[in-house]
């Protein structure tokens, strides 16, 4: 049985009745996964959905020609793969690839079927999960669809320094991949940026400095393929 004190830990919990909580200590584990591990691949049966109690993931899939496509980064608190299950689908559509060790409190997909039937308050909780990830699909593909390299650079960069966990870890190749370019535009835009005074970069990490600038950028409109 889950240790009710981890399980606190994740606000998406903490929300939800006595009854459904004490639900979930029952049925919910812990597993413990090292850094670089694929936590879910795409393509496979959906056996089990994760909440990430420690650590960073990326969401990733791959195209036919083997090019990568980075949806997202989460850090703890955020429930994973549980978009399949929610639609019925017997199969994970993306891979969930750990970034560091990680701690994920661990539902088989017999128990998480159990819980929604039973408890209304944890299915209405999943169902805001899942229109939150919509959400940022639907933006992606109009980024990628109306907004220049520049653009989506420029937004990514903002994000990334809004975030509440580092930043810490983001290749060019990466940024590239989640942004959809290629890693020579990522690292040309990167060095304009900061020599404007933008941006500062140090190993891997990526520091804003001035945000009115950056958004600046973020407002250019130009023809190029960056």
């Amino acid at each position: 049985m889950l240790n009710p004190t981890d399980l606190r830990k994740i606000p998406f919990f903490n929300a939800l009745k006595p009854a459904t909580f004490q639900a979930i200590v029952q049925y919910a584990f812990i597993r413990e996964v090292r850094a670089g591990a694929d936590l879910v691949s795409e393509g496979m049966p959906v056996d089990h959905c994760y909440f990430l109690l420690t650590g960073h993931v990326r969401v990733l899939r791959m195209s036919l020609e083997g090019r990568v496509q980075v949806l997202e980064r989460f850090g703890p608190g955020a429930p994973l793969n549980i978009i399949p299950l929610l639609i019925g689908d017997d199969t994970n559509q993306a891979t969930i690839e750990t970034l560091s060790p990680v701690s994920v409190i661990v539902l088989d997909a017999n128990a998480f079927n159990r819980l929604i039937a039973i408890y209304p308050d944890f299915s209405v909780m999943l169902l805001r999960k899942f229109a939150e990830r919509m959400k940022i699909m639907t933006n992606l593909a109009v980024d990628l669809s109306f907004h220049t390299v520049r653009i989506r650079l420029a937004r990514f960069l903002m994000e990334l320094a809004d975030q509440p966990y580092t930043t810490q870890g983001w290749t060019q190749e990466e940024i590239a991949a989640h942004i959809g370019t290629i890693r020579d535009i990522v690292g040309r835009l990167l060095r304009e940026f900061e020599s404007k005074g933008l941006i500062k970069r140090s190993r891997q990490e990526i520091i804003l400095l001035d945000r009115v600038g950056l958004m600046k950028e973020a407002a250019k409109k130009d023809n190029l393929n960056e």
